[in-house]
């Protein structure tokens, strides 16, 4: 069923709906380009990449360098003792039964 009152402006095989599709794709492909150069623009508070920017004071590097390595072995050791604790535990738990595919 046709209605009766058809417009001029929302007839879509005319030209005129082709030319408004056009205009609309358009538009759309502009508002997509405009976005897409805001975003890959560089924000320049950010810091990319090694600066190379190093402290002249010989003692500030050593001891910054002292730092890393007492946090590095802190890390290990802190692992080390997580997996003493769920070793206790999971030997705790094999005198009652247990499910192993819980701890897998």
């Amino acid at each position: 069923m046709r209605l009766a009152v058809r417009s001029w402006f929302i007839d879509r095989e005319g030209l005129q709906m082709k030319l408004r599709s056009v205009v609309l794709f358009a538009a759309g492909v502009a508002t997509g380009l405009a976005i897409a150069t805001k975003l890959a623009e560089d924000d320049e508070a950010i810091v990319h990449g090694p600066q190379g920017v190093r402290t002249a004071n010989p003692m500030m590097r050593a001891i910054s360098g002292r730092t890393a390595m007492l946090s590095d072995r802190a890390t290990v050791r802190s692992l080390d003792v997580i997996r003493r604790a769920r070793v206790a535990i999971r030997d705790r738990m094999a005198e009652q039964g247990y499910d192993e595919a819980a701890w897998s």
